[in-house]
């Protein structure tokens, strides 16, 4: 974006929330939205922290406790009272999910230990990051119930549902201050428009800029955001949205910065308890640098057809534009993902990349009555398109011998280099050899799918046993692979307030590229999957207690790990068989009106079952017994034991502290915890058992006659010191200042 207009944007977007005035002050009153029943696309009953109906990827309001889909739905107001920032901020309080992304921004998560590429806006496909002022809310489908959503996969996925434009006049001015040098605003501005004959309009548009702020030296990430969007209707029949989001982003990170804890002090090499070698060293990179430019365009008609028949067209594409620079600095150290010895003393890799995707997608809904059953039927296909073009070019490239690494049963003690320890090696000496000049072209193979689905939700027995079929057939263009995959789930009131339910799905996904840089390597065989699940949905207490426990186990074949980068020419290598089986509990409870409670358990034994023996370290077979040393490894990110607690408490209306609300959160996941996915890894972990308590508090009054709400968040307040990520320490104890201006 221009200079000369992103200047008076930031301006605009960190002043106006603090200079609530009499604009806007003659509202004209709203105007009820149409809706399509009985086929509406977004879910209703919202309430606090509780919501009563089911994923808008259904594309029908059924109430949760008779789906056999777990389901989390994380509303507007934890969003709110988390002081969420971005959507991985959202996922700390959910059982089950970890965020796996490499960098801040990014939208990475493992869900029941299998990291997910299904994080959809609005259901579709959507690859650029997601800025928290577009959210409305968050559903979170766990288990092998992603066909509902027109894709497969046993471990689910995450939809993130944006603000609409709506028949309210409405203009919200938000800012955000932190004391780690985190500032943020935004303006969210909502106009009906004139109507003319049977039509009518409405638009909304969302301007944004963040500087986001780190303890670490020379960190940070500036974003300015443009989100207009345009909400159609013709009579009571026809709907059509208009979305366009822009975004230009540019910061630096401490890329892996193992040795050190949250705030740079201490050293130490991989886990906790080596012998530290010089604070000085890092894992591939001190710094990344980036600057891109994401846009997005998505279109959906809505018709209603018939009584009982609506049928819904979306179009998406979406664009990723930028570079990326893996810097060096003097003096430096780090290893790569053969455990490859680098070092050098300049940027090394200068990576320019244009990720273009587009698809379109097409669902009829259709509710009927056969006999004694309800049927709504929900039948789509999905057409998309994904291309990856980058070039890379190596200043200087550095290999090396490989380290030695002594360990015990308590894990590793030493680290050694060949000759004897040392702190710091020259690029002259002998140990390292430099190859300059070495320039890669990414792989620019776009990758083609086709896919259909049907789902049929069928009520019998007066609703007290409801049923949901279907299947999803895939055709991977690119590879000329097609598979089918079912799904089957039934969920039995055996009691008022209580439901047995029962899921299992199979799947079929793409891998890509076996390389990111030869396209002549093409294309690794497709993943394959299996998902099965029991389980039990409860109500004991109408409108106050809802809670489900779930008993699951996933297996994925032919999963890739991404190894090695740019430095490796056949860098996507498969894994074998991975195995999942846990025990989740969820529960939302409000005793109360004005007390909500959010609680959850997960128990996760994810690990390598099966895998291949290869020659580069990534998976060898040191004992010689014929089976790969990774076999057995715990997967990467996930905890076998975690609990989750969100709290909230409203003053009551007649009280002196009215409009006042208090609360907080604890998070508790029992360590060991791998970083990063592969055998040479092993030890790089979280070796304590991580605790994060955060707390806030609002306020909500009116000043010159506008709600307004204030609230302070202390995010992290005992200043846990852990790593949240692959490789990356969490922020440390942080107080975080916003407010919010209604007009």
């Amino acid at each position: 974006m221009n200079p000369v207009l992103t200047r008076p944007l930031r301006f605009l977007c960190l002043a106006l929330p603090l200079l609530a005035t009499g604009l806007f002050a003659q509202n004209p009153a709203p105007e009820k939205a149409v809706v399509l029943d009985p086929f509406t696309v977004k879910s209703t009953g919202t309430e606090g922290y509780r919501t009563e109906s089911s994923a808008s990827g259904l594309g029908f309001t059924v109430a949760l406790e008779k789906v056999p889909i777990p389901i989390t739905v994380l509303t507007s107001r934890f969003l709110a009272d988390s002081g969420s920032i971005k959507v991985e901020d959202a996922m700390r309080y959910v059982s089950g999910v970890t965020n796996v992304g490499r960098s801040s921004g990014t939208e990475q998560f493992a869900m029941r230990g299998f990291g997910t590429g299904n994080v959809l806006r609005d259901g579709e496909p959507f690859n650029t990051a997601t800025d928290s002022a577009l959210i409305d809310r968050v559903e979170v489908i766990k288990g092998p119930a992603a066909i509902i959503y027109g894709t497969s996969d046993p471990a689910g996925l995450i939809n993130i549902v944006q603000k609409a434009a709506s028949f309210k006049q409405e203009t919200i001015l938000s800012t955000i201050y932190a004391e780690d040098g985190t500032y943020r605003g935004f303006i969210d501005h909502n106009q009906p428009l004139s109507s003319i004959g049977d039509w009518r309009a409405a638009a909304r548009v969302i301007v944004a800029y963040s500087h986001d702020g780190f303890t670490r030296p020379y960190e940070f990430r500036d974003r300015t955001l443009l989100a207009p969007s345009v909400h159609l209707e013709y009579g009571k029949n026809t709907a059509i949205d208009a979305r366009f989001n822009y975004a230009k982003e540019n910061g630096r990170l401490n890329r892996i910065q193992t040795p050190w804890n949250n705030r740079n002090e201490g050293a130490s090499i991989f886990a906790r308890g080596f012998v530290p070698l010089t604070k000085d060293f890092t894992f591939v990179t001190p710094n990344d640098d980036w600057n891109s430019r994401d846009n997005g365009i998505n279109l959906r008609l809505v018709q209603h057809i018939a009584e009982n028949t609506t049928a819904l067209v979306s179009f998406v594409q979406t664009q990723i534009d930028g570079d990326q620079y893996f810097n060096i600095g003097n003096g430096r150290i780090g290893a790569n993902a053969q455990g490859q010895w680098l070092a050098g003393n300049n940027r090394m890799v200068t990576e320019t990349r244009l990720t273009d995707h587009r698809g379109i997608s097409f669902k009829l809904l259709h509710e009927l009555k056969l006999g004694a059953t309800n049927h709504k039927l929900s039948i789509g296909y999905r057409d998309n398109r994904s291309t990856d073009y980058g070039y890379a070019y190596f200043d200087s490239r550095v290999t090396a011998n490989p380290l030695q690494v002594i360990a015990d049963a308590n894990g590793a003690k030493k680290v050694l280099f060949p000759g004897a320890p040392r702190s710091v090696f020259s690029v002259t000496e002998p140990f390292a050899t430099i190859i300059t000049g070495v320039a890669s072209a990414t792989n620019p193979n776009p990758v083609h799918i086709s896919s259909a689905y049907v789902t049929d939700y069928i009520t019998l027995l007066d609703g007290r046993l409801n049923l949901l079929i279907g299947a999803h057939y895939i055709d991977i263009r690119t590879q000329k692979k097609t598979a089918t995959s079912p799904q089957f789930g039934a969920i039995y009131e055996v009691a008022k307030g209580y439901s047995l339910y029962a899921l299992a799905s199979d799947s079929y996904r793409a891998n890509g590229p076996a390389s990111t840089v030869n396209a002549a390597l093409g294309f690794n065989e497709p993943e394959k999957g299996s998902g099965k699940e029991i389980g039990l949905k409860f109500s004991p207490i109408e409108g106050k207690l809802t809670g489900s426990l779930s008993a699951y186990e996933i297996k994925r074949e032919n999963i890739v790990q991404f190894l090695g980068g740019v430095f490796t020419a056949n860098n996507n290598i498969p894994s074998g068989e991975e195995t999942s089986k846990g025990v989740e509990l969820d529960l939302v409870y409000t005793p109360m009106p004005n007390l909500s409670i959010m609680a959850a358990y997960a128990y996760t034994d994810a690990y390598i079952s099966k895998n291949f023996i290869t020659t580069d370290g990534n998976s060898p077979d040191a004992n010689n017994d014929g089976k790969a040393d990774s076999i057995g490894l715990p997967k990467e990110g996930v905890a076998k034991n975690d609990i989750r607690v969100w709290v909230s408490y409203d003053f009551a209306a007649n009280t002196p502290l009215r409009g006042l609300s208090v609360g907080g959160g604890i998070t508790w996941r029992e360590g060991p915890i791998n970083q990063f996915p592969t055998y040479i890894h092993r030890f790089i972990q979280e070796t304590s058992n991580p605790t994060r308590v955060d707390l806030f508090v609002g306020y909500k009054t009116k000043l010159a006659g506008r709600p307004t709400s204030l609230r302070l968040n202390w995010q992290n307040v005992t200043d846990a010191d852990y790593r949240d990520r692959r490789g990356y320490f969490v922020q440390p104890s942080t107080v975080q200042f916003t407010a919010e201006v209604r007009f």
